[in-house]
């Protein structure tokens, strides 16, 4: 059968490139032809560019030009199509199935992407969509949704999401809640294609930090004698930076970490798959996205506020033994919905 996936696939990103690259391997274990959509619209494409090329910062500009380049190199694992950055490009290449997921494909509300009707299924050329794992970020339930997202939705075969956020929109559009499936991340092991670091006895830092969390960090740092190792986005204010890094050795930097404080979605994930102690410190643009697994995994009381102190997240009890009670269940349900949806043998 060929399966296509349309996701946010080619971003300079670790934890997209993690979930896409999980999916992709884990139906390709299912017997399946699997080629990965190559597709950004044209609009998406250059504000992306703007993010990474900076005609003022020429030292920050090589920096990611040289992370860009670890990710062309990442990519090339992918089966991917030709670029596609139209509906007239999309519909040249025909599947049998298209996975549409995950990552927040369905937030038609970011200024980045941009509101694109074909990660709604406008152009795909397929006999079964399935959606897997998507979230709508920021956009909730009882939002006005675009008539082009509604007559998309409705066209998928099989629907399920990320989170109970997500599920409620879809059912403002279809009628029907849909189901919760785990991120892709959880379907495919990669721990044996991480790359271990020298460092050891550190806290992994990863994400965005307002003034009052990197004090309270530092503070954690100071009273436990660890040194901070800044993964993925220089920070200046930790001791070690690994902003140019493979998604490979950015794996194992989670495997060889103490503990992680983090404000990004999979920097939650990969802690949680790592079985780590974390400090998830929350803000508004993840509140829909993190709630939910953290809730059905025992795991909530990960969570910080901005004014909060992480040494009293992180002294706490992660009773991985119970999460993952939880997850494995879900995991299970996670296979068995796409076998399902996209006929294979359960």
């Amino acid at each position: 059968m060929t399966t296509g996936i349309l996701t946010f696939h080619d971003g300079i990103n670790y934890g997209a490139f993690c979930q896409v690259y999980s999916l992709y391997s884990y139906l390709r274990s299912q017997g399946l032809d699997v080629q990965v959509l190559n597709y950004k619209n044209p609009g998406f494409e250059e504000r992306e560019r703007q993010c990474f090329i900076l005609p003022g910062n020429a030292e920050l500009t090589a920096r990611n030009m040289r992370k860009m380049a670890l990710f062309e190199e990442a990519h090339s694992l992918l089966n991917m199509t030709p670029r596609l950055r139209s509906q007239e490009d999309l519909a040249r290449h025909a599947f049998d199935a298209v996975v549409v997921g995950s990552d927040e494909v369905w937030n038609f509300s970011t200024e980045l992407i941009g509101f694109d009707p074909v990660y709604f299924s406008h152009g795909v050329q397929a006999e079964r969509l399935v959606s897997y794992a998507p979230s709508f970020g920021t956009v909730n339930a009882g939002d006005a949704i675009p008539d082009a997202v509604c007559e998309g939705i409705r066209r998928f075969s099989s629907i399920s999401v990320r989170d109970a956020n997500a599920s409620r929109v879809v059912q403002g559009i279809t009628g029907t809640a849909a189901p919760i499936v785990l991120d892709p991340t959880f379907l495919t092991d990669l721990s044996a294609q991480a790359v271990l670091p020298e460092e050891k006895d550190y806290i992994l830092v990863y994400g965005f930090f307002t003034p009052p969390m990197v004090e309270s960090i530092r503070a954690y740092a100071r009273k436990t004698g660890k040194k901070t190792v800044a993964l993925g986005y220089y920070r200046e204010w930790c001791d070690v930076n690994r902003d140019i890094i493979t998604p490979f050795e950015w794996l194992g930097y989670f495997m060889q970490s103490d503990c992680v404080v983090t404000t990004m979605f999979h920097g939650m994930i990969y802690s949680i798959l790592n079985r780590k102690p974390f400090c998830m410190f929350m803000t508004d643009y993840r509140r829909n996205k993190v709630g939910t697994l953290l809730d059905d995994a025992g795991l909530a009381h990960a969570i910080a506020g901005e004014h909060d102190d992480p040494a009293a997240v992180l002294s706490g009890h992660f009773d991985y033994a119970a999460a993952y009670a939880s997850i494995d269940a879900k995991r299970a349900f996670s296979r068995q919905y796409l076998a399902q949806a996209l006929g294979l043998p359960l």
